[in-house]
Protein backbone atom coordinates (compact mmCIF):
# COMPACT_ATOMS: atom_id res chain seq x y z
CA UNK A 1 0.00 0.00 0.00
CA UNK A 2 2.90 2.55 0.80
CA UNK A 3 4.30 2.04 -2.45
CA UNK A 4 0.83 2.84 -4.28
CA UNK A 5 0.29 5.68 -2.76
CA UNK A 6 3.94 6.97 -3.56
CA UNK A 7 3.84 5.58 -6.80
CA UNK A 8 0.59 7.82 -7.69
CA UNK A 9 1.65 10.56 -5.43
CA UNK A 10 4.96 11.04 -7.23
CA UNK A 11 2.96 11.13 -10.67
CA UNK A 12 0.10 13.28 -9.36
CA UNK A 13 2.42 15.76 -7.91
CA UNK A 14 4.53 16.03 -11.69
CA UNK A 15 1.22 16.12 -13.55
CA UNK A 16 -0.29 18.60 -11.40
CA UNK A 17 2.86 21.01 -11.44
CA UNK A 18 3.57 20.72 -14.57
CA UNK A 19 0.50 21.64 -15.42
CA UNK A 20 0.20 25.07 -13.46
CA UNK A 21 2.40 26.71 -16.28
CA UNK A 22 1.32 27.23 -20.05
CA UNK A 23 4.83 26.95 -21.07
CA UNK A 24 5.24 23.29 -19.02
CA UNK A 25 4.75 20.85 -22.07
CA UNK A 26 3.01 17.11 -20.55
CA UNK A 27 2.95 14.30 -22.35
CA UNK A 28 3.04 10.28 -21.44
CA UNK A 29 1.72 6.86 -21.87
CA UNK A 30 -0.69 4.71 -19.90
CA UNK A 31 -0.64 1.22 -20.55
CA UNK A 32 -3.00 -1.50 -19.06
CA UNK A 33 -1.69 -4.91 -19.51
CA UNK A 34 -3.10 -8.30 -18.50
CA UNK A 35 -0.77 -11.66 -18.85
CA UNK A 36 -1.70 -15.50 -18.55
CA UNK A 37 0.60 -18.15 -18.65
CA UNK A 38 1.72 -21.45 -16.75
CA UNK A 39 3.74 -21.37 -13.96
CA UNK A 40 6.57 -24.12 -12.78
CA UNK A 41 4.14 -26.03 -11.08
CA UNK A 42 1.95 -26.08 -13.42
CA UNK A 43 -0.72 -23.49 -11.83
CA UNK A 44 -2.30 -20.98 -13.98
CA UNK A 45 -0.71 -17.18 -13.68
CA UNK A 46 -3.04 -13.93 -14.17
CA UNK A 47 -0.77 -10.62 -13.76
CA UNK A 48 -2.72 -7.94 -13.88
CA UNK A 49 0.01 -4.70 -14.54
CA UNK A 50 -0.69 -0.89 -14.79
CA UNK A 51 2.03 1.05 -16.49
CA UNK A 52 2.56 5.07 -16.57
CA UNK A 53 5.12 6.97 -18.21
CA UNK A 54 4.82 10.69 -17.80
CA UNK A 55 7.44 13.39 -19.67
CA UNK A 56 6.97 17.27 -18.01
CA UNK A 57 9.18 19.44 -20.25
CA UNK A 58 10.39 23.14 -19.26
CA UNK A 59 8.53 23.21 -15.58
CA UNK A 60 7.27 26.82 -14.94
CA UNK A 61 9.40 28.39 -17.86
CA UNK A 62 12.68 27.27 -15.68
CA UNK A 63 13.83 24.28 -18.55
CA UNK A 64 13.58 21.78 -15.90
CA UNK A 65 12.28 18.27 -17.32
CA UNK A 66 10.50 15.79 -15.15
CA UNK A 67 10.32 12.07 -16.05
CA UNK A 68 8.83 9.15 -14.22
CA UNK A 69 7.70 5.91 -15.41
CA UNK A 70 6.40 3.15 -12.54
CA UNK A 71 3.86 0.17 -12.61
CA UNK A 72 1.34 -1.40 -10.14
CA UNK A 73 1.27 -5.25 -10.57
CA UNK A 74 -1.26 -7.95 -9.24
CA UNK A 75 -1.38 -11.58 -10.14
CA UNK A 76 -5.59 -12.31 -10.13
CA UNK A 77 -4.53 -15.94 -9.52
CA UNK A 78 -2.77 -15.23 -6.93
CA UNK A 79 0.08 -17.70 -8.16
CA UNK A 80 3.35 -15.98 -8.82
CA UNK A 81 4.57 -12.67 -7.44
CA UNK A 82 3.52 -9.84 -9.74
CA UNK A 83 5.58 -7.21 -8.15
CA UNK A 84 5.24 -3.13 -8.28
CA UNK A 85 7.89 -1.02 -10.26
CA UNK A 86 9.38 2.34 -9.74
CA UNK A 87 11.20 2.55 -12.77
CA UNK A 88 12.78 6.24 -13.04
CA UNK A 89 11.48 9.31 -11.44
CA UNK A 90 13.45 12.70 -11.94
CA UNK A 91 14.43 15.72 -12.52
CA UNK A 92 17.23 17.15 -15.03
CA UNK A 93 18.25 20.87 -16.24
CA UNK A 94 20.69 20.50 -19.51
CA UNK A 95 22.71 22.60 -20.39
CA UNK A 96 23.56 24.84 -17.78
CA UNK A 97 26.55 27.31 -18.52
CA UNK A 98 26.48 25.29 -22.09
CA UNK A 99 28.67 23.14 -20.12
CA UNK A 100 26.66 20.87 -17.33
CA UNK A 101 23.22 18.64 -17.52
CA UNK A 102 21.95 17.57 -14.05
CA UNK A 103 19.72 14.95 -12.99
CA UNK A 104 18.12 14.56 -9.67
CA UNK A 105 15.85 11.03 -8.30
CA UNK A 106 15.73 7.59 -9.39
CA UNK A 107 17.38 7.24 -12.55
CA UNK A 108 19.86 4.66 -14.50
CA UNK A 109 23.22 4.50 -14.11
CA UNK A 110 24.82 3.36 -17.16
CA UNK A 111 28.66 3.20 -17.65
CA UNK A 112 31.69 1.45 -18.78
CA UNK A 113 31.82 0.12 -15.27
CA UNK A 114 28.57 -1.14 -14.49
CA UNK A 115 24.94 -0.22 -14.49
CA UNK A 116 22.51 0.31 -11.61
CA UNK A 117 19.17 1.92 -10.74
CA UNK A 118 20.33 5.15 -8.69
CA UNK A 119 18.65 7.04 -6.07
CA UNK A 120 20.35 10.49 -5.49
CA UNK A 121 22.32 13.20 -8.26
CA UNK A 122 24.41 12.48 -11.37
CA UNK A 123 26.29 15.43 -13.28
CA UNK A 124 27.90 15.16 -16.56
CA UNK A 125 30.11 18.02 -18.12
CA UNK A 126 30.40 18.62 -22.17
CA UNK A 127 31.74 22.12 -22.52
CA UNK A 128 32.36 20.78 -26.12
CA UNK A 129 36.21 20.16 -25.92
CA UNK A 130 38.57 17.26 -25.97
CA UNK A 131 37.60 16.07 -22.10
CA UNK A 132 34.36 15.25 -20.67
CA UNK A 133 33.74 13.78 -16.87
CA UNK A 134 30.62 12.56 -15.33
CA UNK A 135 30.02 12.04 -10.87
CA UNK A 136 27.27 10.54 -9.70
CA UNK A 137 26.11 9.49 -6.28
CA UNK A 138 23.11 8.38 -3.33
CA UNK A 139 21.16 4.93 -2.93
CA UNK A 140 21.79 1.77 -4.50
CA UNK A 141 17.75 1.31 -5.54
CA UNK A 142 16.96 -2.71 -5.63
CA UNK A 143 13.75 -4.06 -6.72
CA UNK A 144 14.52 -7.10 -5.37
CA UNK A 145 15.85 -7.01 -1.89
CA UNK A 146 14.95 -4.24 1.04
CA UNK A 147 15.77 -1.20 0.82
CA UNK A 148 18.37 0.13 3.82
CA UNK A 149 19.60 3.31 4.21
CA UNK A 150 23.18 2.57 3.84
CA UNK A 151 22.61 1.01 0.83
CA UNK A 152 25.09 3.55 -1.24
CA UNK A 153 26.40 4.09 -4.66
CA UNK A 154 29.46 6.50 -6.34
CA UNK A 155 31.58 6.54 -9.32
CA UNK A 156 32.06 8.34 -11.83
CA UNK A 157 33.35 8.65 -15.75
CA UNK A 158 36.38 10.49 -17.48
CA UNK A 159 36.09 10.46 -21.28
CA UNK A 160 38.31 11.97 -24.11
CA UNK A 161 37.50 12.72 -28.22
CA UNK A 162 40.62 12.99 -30.39
CA UNK A 163 41.47 13.09 -33.50
CA UNK A 164 38.82 15.23 -35.00
CA UNK A 165 36.11 13.07 -32.60
CA UNK A 166 37.24 9.69 -34.70
CA UNK A 167 38.55 8.23 -31.39
CA UNK A 168 36.63 8.51 -28.24
CA UNK A 169 37.58 6.83 -25.31
CA UNK A 170 36.24 7.08 -21.31
CA UNK A 171 37.96 5.30 -18.00
CA UNK A 172 34.88 5.02 -15.17
CA UNK A 173 34.83 3.30 -11.71
CA UNK A 174 31.48 2.04 -9.73
CA UNK A 175 31.61 1.60 -6.31
CA UNK A 176 28.40 -0.11 -4.32
CA UNK A 177 27.94 -0.61 -0.05
CA UNK A 178 25.60 -3.15 1.05
CA UNK A 179 24.27 -2.03 4.63
CA UNK A 180 27.62 0.25 4.93
CA UNK A 181 30.12 -2.64 3.87
CA UNK A 182 31.81 -2.31 0.82
CA UNK A 183 29.67 -5.14 -2.18
CA UNK A 184 31.15 -3.52 -5.77
CA UNK A 185 34.39 -2.12 -6.62
CA UNK A 186 34.23 -2.00 -10.57
CA UNK A 187 36.67 -0.47 -12.90
CA UNK A 188 35.69 0.12 -16.53
CA UNK A 189 37.09 1.38 -19.73
CA UNK A 190 35.69 1.56 -23.09
CA UNK A 191 37.10 2.71 -26.45
CA UNK A 192 35.53 3.38 -30.00
CA UNK A 193 37.67 4.56 -33.52
CA UNK A 194 36.68 5.11 -36.31
CA UNK A 195 39.39 4.66 -39.59
CA UNK A 196 38.00 6.58 -43.00
CA UNK A 197 34.46 6.27 -42.77
CA UNK A 198 35.64 2.67 -43.47
CA UNK A 199 36.70 0.65 -40.63
CA UNK A 200 35.07 0.90 -36.70
CA UNK A 201 37.05 -0.65 -34.30
CA UNK A 202 35.18 -0.73 -30.67
CA UNK A 203 35.94 -2.46 -26.89
CA UNK A 204 34.55 -2.78 -23.43
CA UNK A 205 36.24 -3.62 -20.37
CA UNK A 206 35.41 -3.89 -16.49
CA UNK A 207 37.43 -5.04 -13.88
CA UNK A 208 36.17 -6.83 -10.76
CA UNK A 209 38.66 -4.99 -8.24
CA UNK A 210 37.50 -6.78 -5.10
CA UNK A 211 37.77 -10.40 -6.98
CA UNK A 212 40.74 -9.51 -8.53
CA UNK A 213 39.44 -10.48 -11.95
CA UNK A 214 38.21 -9.76 -15.38
CA UNK A 215 34.71 -9.82 -15.31
CA UNK A 216 33.84 -8.41 -18.63
CA UNK A 217 35.26 -7.70 -22.42
CA UNK A 218 34.31 -7.25 -25.77
CA UNK A 219 36.56 -6.16 -28.55
CA UNK A 220 35.04 -5.88 -32.32
CA UNK A 221 35.93 -4.23 -35.61
CA UNK A 222 33.00 -3.67 -38.64
CA UNK A 223 33.87 -3.17 -42.24
CA UNK A 224 31.62 -0.77 -43.52
CA UNK A 225 33.29 1.34 -46.95
CA UNK A 226 30.59 -0.57 -49.33
CA UNK A 227 27.99 0.79 -49.02
CA UNK A 228 25.99 -2.76 -50.00
CA UNK A 229 28.30 -5.21 -47.73
CA UNK A 230 29.26 -5.23 -44.28
CA UNK A 231 31.49 -7.27 -42.29
CA UNK A 232 31.78 -7.22 -38.49
CA UNK A 233 33.92 -9.59 -36.17
CA UNK A 234 33.37 -9.53 -32.15
CA UNK A 235 35.22 -11.64 -29.20
CA UNK A 236 33.08 -11.50 -26.07
CA UNK A 237 34.23 -13.01 -22.38
CA UNK A 238 32.20 -12.72 -19.53
CA UNK A 239 32.23 -13.90 -15.77
CA UNK A 240 29.14 -12.81 -13.54
CA UNK A 241 29.27 -9.92 -10.91
CA UNK A 242 28.64 -11.11 -7.19
CA UNK A 243 28.02 -8.55 -4.17
CA UNK A 244 31.48 -9.40 -1.79
CA UNK A 245 28.40 -9.71 0.85
CA UNK A 246 27.09 -12.77 -0.57
CA UNK A 247 27.59 -15.97 0.21
CA UNK A 248 27.78 -16.36 -3.83
CA UNK A 249 30.63 -14.63 -4.00
CA UNK A 250 33.02 -17.28 -2.23
CA UNK A 251 31.97 -19.65 -5.25
CA UNK A 252 34.07 -20.18 -8.21
CA UNK A 253 32.51 -18.43 -11.40
CA UNK A 254 32.24 -20.14 -15.25
CA UNK A 255 33.76 -18.02 -17.83
CA UNK A 256 31.93 -17.91 -21.32
CA UNK A 257 33.43 -16.83 -24.48
CA UNK A 258 32.26 -16.13 -27.78
CA UNK A 259 33.88 -15.86 -30.88
CA UNK A 260 31.73 -14.53 -33.95
CA UNK A 261 31.71 -13.20 -37.13
CA UNK A 262 29.20 -12.09 -39.78
CA UNK A 263 28.42 -11.06 -43.19
CA UNK A 264 25.59 -8.69 -44.52
CA UNK A 265 25.00 -8.08 -48.30
CA UNK A 266 22.24 -5.41 -49.37
CA UNK A 267 20.02 -6.68 -51.63
CA UNK A 268 17.84 -4.01 -52.31
CA UNK A 269 15.74 -1.12 -50.84
CA UNK A 270 15.79 -2.06 -47.30
CA UNK A 271 16.25 -5.99 -47.72
CA UNK A 272 19.43 -7.51 -46.53
CA UNK A 273 21.05 -11.18 -46.60
CA UNK A 274 23.14 -12.00 -43.65
CA UNK A 275 25.59 -14.94 -42.87
CA UNK A 276 27.34 -15.44 -39.34
CA UNK A 277 29.12 -17.59 -37.55
CA UNK A 278 29.16 -18.02 -33.58
CA UNK A 279 31.94 -20.19 -31.67
CA UNK A 280 30.44 -20.23 -28.11
CA UNK A 281 32.94 -21.16 -25.32
CA UNK A 282 32.08 -23.03 -21.76
CA UNK A 283 33.83 -24.22 -19.15
CA UNK A 284 31.62 -26.88 -17.78
CA UNK A 285 30.10 -28.03 -21.16
CA UNK A 286 31.04 -28.56 -24.59
CA UNK A 287 32.08 -25.78 -26.51
CA UNK A 288 29.30 -25.46 -29.74
CA UNK A 289 29.14 -23.28 -32.95
CA UNK A 290 26.23 -21.72 -34.46
CA UNK A 291 25.56 -20.79 -37.93
CA UNK A 292 22.82 -19.25 -39.29
CA UNK A 293 21.93 -17.29 -42.69
CA UNK A 294 18.49 -15.72 -43.58
CA UNK A 295 17.72 -12.28 -45.58
CA UNK A 296 15.57 -9.80 -43.47
CA UNK A 297 13.04 -6.67 -44.77
CA UNK A 298 13.17 -3.19 -43.01
CA UNK A 299 9.72 -1.73 -43.47
CA UNK A 300 9.55 0.28 -45.88
CA UNK A 301 5.47 0.25 -46.88
CA UNK A 302 3.72 -2.55 -44.94
CA UNK A 303 5.92 -5.14 -44.69
CA UNK A 304 8.62 -6.24 -42.44
CA UNK A 305 10.24 -10.08 -41.69
CA UNK A 306 12.91 -12.36 -41.48
CA UNK A 307 13.62 -15.73 -42.12
CA UNK A 308 16.97 -17.69 -41.43
CA UNK A 309 18.24 -21.14 -41.28
CA UNK A 310 20.33 -22.06 -37.70
CA UNK A 311 22.70 -25.03 -37.54
CA UNK A 312 23.90 -25.48 -33.89
CA UNK A 313 26.66 -27.93 -33.66
CA UNK A 314 27.26 -29.18 -30.37
CA UNK A 315 30.76 -31.51 -29.18
CA UNK A 316 28.83 -33.63 -27.38
CA UNK A 317 26.75 -34.75 -30.88
CA UNK A 318 23.76 -32.85 -29.50
CA UNK A 319 22.91 -31.32 -33.15
CA UNK A 320 20.57 -29.17 -33.92
CA UNK A 321 19.27 -27.63 -37.20
CA UNK A 322 16.01 -24.95 -37.59
CA UNK A 323 14.60 -22.49 -38.44
CA UNK A 324 13.37 -19.20 -37.48
CA UNK A 325 10.89 -16.27 -39.23
CA UNK A 326 9.12 -13.46 -37.94
CA UNK A 327 6.80 -11.15 -39.90
CA UNK A 328 4.69 -7.87 -39.48
CA UNK A 329 2.40 -6.61 -41.71
CA UNK A 330 0.23 -3.35 -41.75
CA UNK A 331 -3.40 -4.45 -43.27
CA UNK A 332 -4.62 -0.53 -43.31
CA UNK A 333 -4.23 2.04 -40.90
CA UNK A 334 -6.22 0.78 -38.16
CA UNK A 335 -4.38 -2.89 -37.93
CA UNK A 336 -1.62 -4.66 -37.99
CA UNK A 337 -1.00 -8.30 -37.82
CA UNK A 338 2.66 -10.29 -37.03
CA UNK A 339 3.94 -14.19 -36.43
CA UNK A 340 6.62 -16.03 -36.51
CA UNK A 341 8.78 -19.34 -35.42
CA UNK A 342 11.90 -20.34 -33.83
CA UNK A 343 11.47 -24.40 -34.75
CA UNK A 344 14.34 -26.22 -33.24
CA UNK A 345 16.82 -23.33 -32.34
CA UNK A 346 18.63 -23.28 -29.15
CA UNK A 347 17.11 -19.86 -27.02
CA UNK A 348 18.64 -18.71 -23.63
CA UNK A 349 16.79 -16.00 -21.68
CA UNK A 350 17.95 -15.50 -17.60
CA UNK A 351 16.32 -13.66 -15.28
CA UNK A 352 18.75 -13.09 -12.11
CA UNK A 353 15.87 -13.10 -9.93
CA UNK A 354 12.07 -14.32 -10.75
CA UNK A 355 9.94 -12.74 -7.58
CA UNK A 356 10.84 -14.42 -4.38
CA UNK A 357 13.39 -17.14 -6.14
CA UNK A 358 17.11 -16.77 -6.22
CA UNK A 359 19.87 -18.71 -6.97
CA UNK A 360 23.65 -18.91 -8.14
CA UNK A 361 23.12 -19.07 -11.65
CA UNK A 362 19.39 -17.16 -11.26
CA UNK A 363 16.52 -18.63 -13.50
CA UNK A 364 17.51 -19.73 -17.08
CA UNK A 365 14.40 -20.18 -19.93
CA UNK A 366 16.08 -22.42 -22.37
CA UNK A 367 13.64 -22.88 -25.51
CA UNK A 368 13.90 -24.90 -28.82
CA UNK A 369 10.29 -24.58 -29.99
CA UNK A 370 8.79 -20.60 -29.81
CA UNK A 371 5.41 -20.08 -32.33
CA UNK A 372 3.46 -16.59 -31.91
CA UNK A 373 1.45 -14.45 -33.79
CA UNK A 374 0.05 -10.75 -32.52
CA UNK A 375 -2.22 -8.15 -33.77
CA UNK A 376 -2.29 -4.05 -32.99
CA UNK A 377 -5.62 -2.71 -33.75
CA UNK A 378 -4.66 1.40 -33.75
CA UNK A 379 -8.26 2.43 -32.04
CA UNK A 380 -6.82 6.46 -33.20
CA UNK A 381 -3.93 8.92 -32.93
CA UNK A 382 -3.99 7.79 -29.18
CA UNK A 383 -4.98 4.72 -28.17
CA UNK A 384 -3.79 0.73 -29.34
CA UNK A 385 -5.06 -2.65 -28.72
CA UNK A 386 -2.24 -5.23 -28.80
CA UNK A 387 -2.84 -9.12 -28.23
CA UNK A 388 -0.17 -11.83 -28.69
CA UNK A 389 -0.14 -15.60 -27.87
CA UNK A 390 2.44 -17.83 -28.08
CA UNK A 391 3.38 -21.64 -27.96
CA UNK A 392 6.79 -22.59 -25.95
CA UNK A 393 8.77 -25.60 -25.50
CA UNK A 394 11.78 -25.35 -22.60
CA UNK A 395 13.99 -27.63 -21.12
CA UNK A 396 11.59 -26.91 -17.97
CA UNK A 397 7.98 -27.67 -19.78
CA UNK A 398 6.97 -29.44 -22.08
CA UNK A 399 5.21 -26.64 -23.32
CA UNK A 400 3.17 -24.27 -22.10
CA UNK A 401 1.19 -20.95 -23.63
CA UNK A 402 1.72 -17.38 -23.01
CA UNK A 403 -1.22 -14.56 -23.59
CA UNK A 404 -0.76 -10.95 -23.65
CA UNK A 405 -3.65 -8.44 -23.64
CA UNK A 406 -2.19 -4.24 -23.42
CA UNK A 407 -4.10 -1.06 -24.03
CA UNK A 408 -2.20 1.85 -24.75
CA UNK A 409 -3.30 5.51 -24.21
CA UNK A 410 -1.10 8.20 -25.60
CA UNK A 411 -1.38 11.94 -24.41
Amino acid sequence: MEFRQRFWAAALVALLSAGAAMATTVTGRSSTMLEWYDDPDGNSALPAYQYLMLNARNIHDTGIDFRFYGRLGTDLNDEVDADNRFYYAYAEKRGINDAIDLRVGRQFIFNPAGSSIMDGVNMNYDDGSFYTFSLFGGGDAQYYEGYHEKDLMFGGKVGGRFFDNNLKMNFAYLEKRDAGDTSHKLLGADAYYDHNNTVEVYGDYQFNYLADTMSYLRVGANYYQNEDWQVRTEYLSSKPVFSATSIYSVFAVSEYEEVMAQLTYRLGPGMFAFGRLTHEMYEEVSNANVIEAGIEQVRMERFSGSFSGVLRQHDEGQDLFGVRARGSYLLNHQYQVGGGASIDVFERSLQVYDGSETSLTGMYEETTHRIWADVTAFLSRAASLEARIERIQSDRWDEYYYGRIRFNYHF
